[in-house]
């Protein structure tokens, strides 16, 4: 997995390297790009990351665990520059791409506009003889940029369309889209109902031109959607909101290890951050919550009666395991950030505390309103956490309803599919999800009994079209579920999760492949 890495960390950047001078080229390196904050003494989540800045980050918390990707990069794999390969992907994608700008009146005005990238296929490669499928990009987490494809930039024969969300601004991109940012709520899902329309044919941009004006072949009756982890969920909110209107128009949705609900979002079951997220991010701690209980469909089972709130504590919301009143840590040998852990044996036990996370609510920053999982939120309610009034920063259970009922995909699949009765699906996983460390795997069993009810849904691609990008990997076990098949027990992960050998990249392609071949072969 470490590629994709490399190839995220490269791609981030690639649009913002091309107005460099040529002069300035020659001697820059990502490592000059990645590090411009280093040195201020706060470890922002780019720096941990890449693990360029051990001079406000403290990497030896990272061990064999940790997946590929997540590992910092060494000296010896910083790319210069002037590397051929790299400077020849980045220009060649700079060429393919387009940058347009998109009226919505999700900015709060019909005068203002989305900020849109355009990436055709190759020249003479596209995927089908009657033109190229047309593919909506969705970025993870709960920023609003992402114009930058970064988890398939190899992506030559589909049309790849990237969107800001309103109010979001990349800086690397130097473009921004107008409004506020809701944090993938309702204004996010009416920007990427109407750059589906526009990927339809049916909207044009601020210059009066259609998708076919700059991509003449785009198929726009072969349109679908991929979001990469939490952007998977926007996906299917905007075809269970939205769907009247582009239900003739999006016709798959691939979610790739999507947190399809609110605990899986907030990892109330592991893995269990350094600090809460708003503080930065210093690390990733293993653990699974021992409070599990069982698995349902929309709220999984967990005992949450041991949920409290202790403003002083580095996280104020936690499970007091130990019911001394205070978030208690310790030093530990398996990581370098205190932890919970208190015997130190890397395994948490229902009398040790295991701190809650949360979603940014309004803003993201540290005075910023928070919003727990639907769960939690109503566990601080019914174990009466709070002596006085409820904190300002922490949105009520009245909020965190209608928070989350536009963005966890278990309360919006139904709606989806009656909305769009010809959608299809499908969730991507490997073996060790990204930030997952539930055993049972629940959200890909969550995401298969709301997709499997009424679409046809396929819990990753078919293995031939991974070996169509690249055939070395014919001699892996390749699981291959038939569709809407879920597997004897998802504790076998083995038995439908893509190796790890296989980059995320590859598979995701794959995915969306298979995808567009099934529309392409209806039409």
């Amino acid at each position: 997995m470490r590629k994709i890495l490399i190839l995220t960390l490269a791609f981030s950047f690639a649009f913002l390297l091309t107005g460099c001078k040529e002069e300035e080229t020659d001697t820059l390196s990502y490592y000059d790009y990645l590090r411009p904050t280093c040195g201020d003494g706060s470890c922002n989540e780019r720096e941990m990351t890449t693990g360029l800045c051990p001079e406000d980050c403290d990497y030896s918390m990272y061990d064999d665990q940790l997946r590929d990707d997540q590992f910092p990069m060494t000296d010896d794999q910083l790319v210069l520059v002037d590397d051929e390969d790299y400077l020849a992907l980045k220009m060649d994608l700079k060429e393919r791409s387009t940058e347009i700008y998109l009226p919505s009146a999700s900015t709060g005005s019909d005068k203002d506009a989305l900020a849109v990238r355009i990436t055709l296929p190759k020249e003479g490669n596209n995927r089908y003889e009657e033109g190229a499928p047309i593919v909506v990009y969705g970025t993870g987490g709960y920023v609003a940029n992402g114009l930058s494809n970064n988890h398939f930039p190899h992506m030559d024969d589909m049309i790849v369309v990237s969107m800001i969300f309103p109010g979001g601004t990349d800086d690397k991109e130097g473009r921004f889209s107008d409004g506020t940012y809701d944090y993938r709520g309702v204004k996010s899902v009416e920007a990427l109902k109407d750059v589906i329309l526009f990927a339809a044919g049916k909207k044009m941009d601020k210059q009066g031109k259609y998708i076919t004006d700059y991509a003449p072949d785009a198929l726009t009756d072969n349109i679908g959607f991929i979001g990469f982890s939490f952007g998977g969920n926007i996906g299917v909110a905007v075809a269970a909101i939205e769907g009247d209107e582009i239900a003739d128009d999006l016709k798959y949705i691939v979610q790739w290890e999507t947190p399809v609900s609110s605990q899986i979002a907030t990892r109330d079951l592991g893995r269990m951050l350094g600090q809460p997220l708003e503080k930065g991010v210093i690390g990733r701690a293993h653990y699974f919550n021992p409070r599990y209980i069982a698995y349902d469909p929309y709220v999984i089972k967990v005992d949450y009666s041991d949920v409290i709130y202790d403003a002083d504590s580095l996280f104020t919301v936690f499970h007091d395991g130990n019911g001394d009143g205070i978030y208690t840590t310790i030093n530990g040998s398996y990581y370098n950030f205190p932890v919970p852990d208190l015997n130190d044996n890397n395994i948490i036990e229902t009398d040790e505390d295991f701190g809650l996370d949360i979603y940014p609510y309004d803003t993201f920053d540290t005075d910023g309103k928070v919003v727990y999982s639907r769960p939690v939120t109503y566990a601080l309610r019914d174990n009466g956490a709070f002596d006085g009034d409820w904190p300002a920063i922490i949105a009520t259970v009245e909020e965190a309803d209608e928070y989350w009922d536009v963005r966890e995909s278990v309360a919006l699949y139904e709606d989806a599919i009656k909305n769009i009765p010809d959608l299809e699906g499908m969730y991507l996983l490997s073996m060790d999800d990204h930030v997952q460390s539930d055993p049972h795997k629940s959200h890909v069993h969550q995401a298969y009994d709301g997709w499997n009810d009424a679409a046809w849904f396929k819990i990753n691609p078919d293995p031939e079209y991974i070996l169509e990008w690249d055939s070395s990997f014919a001699d892996l076990d390749i699981p291959n579920l038939p569709p809407n098949t879920a597997p004897d027990s998802w504790e076998d992960a083995d038995s439908y999760c893509i190796p790890e050998d296989i980059d995320d990249e590859i598979y995701s392609i794959a995915a969306v492949h298979q995808m567009a071949d099934r529309v392409q072969e209806a039409n």
